[in-house]
């Protein structure tokens, strides 16, 4: 999950959806398919994300069951903001959290996320 995490703030950092499109299964999971289509547009609008885009606090795996797992997350949003190719401010993002999101992944040649669900 940390390493989801990292890829997720840099794929918004860079513009980058690479970096995050081998780690989801848009096709099942929803929050995932908005990481990847928010990161396509800001590259093609020559924008991208400043600062943190979030931190993750916790992660706790529940039971490996054959080849999937859930996990329960609680992250902070920290504020930032999104710029453009001059680094004029576009649109500024307050900070927000702890918010909990629960996650499962499923192991193919490496660990997908397959689902994603934001806990009210």
């Amino acid at each position: 999950m940390r390493f989801l995490f990292e890829a997720v703030g840099r794929a918004h950092n860079l513009a980058d959806p690479a970096l995050v499109e081998g780690l989801v299964d848009p096709t099942h999971c929803s929050d995932c398919s908005r990481w990847l289509s928010n990161t396509k547009d800001m590259a093609k609008e020559g924008q991208r994300f400043v600062g943190v885009f979030w931190t993750l606090q916790r992660a706790n795996a529940l039971t490996v069951q054959g080849d999937t797992v859930g996990v329960i997350t609680q992250f902070l949003v920290p504020a930032g903001k999104i710029v453009d190719s001059k680094g004029r401010t576009v649109l500024t993002r307050h900070a927000s959290g702890p918010i909990r999101a629960d996650f499962v992944l499923q192991f193919r040649d490496h660990w997908v996320v397959v689902r994603g669900e934001m806990v009210p």
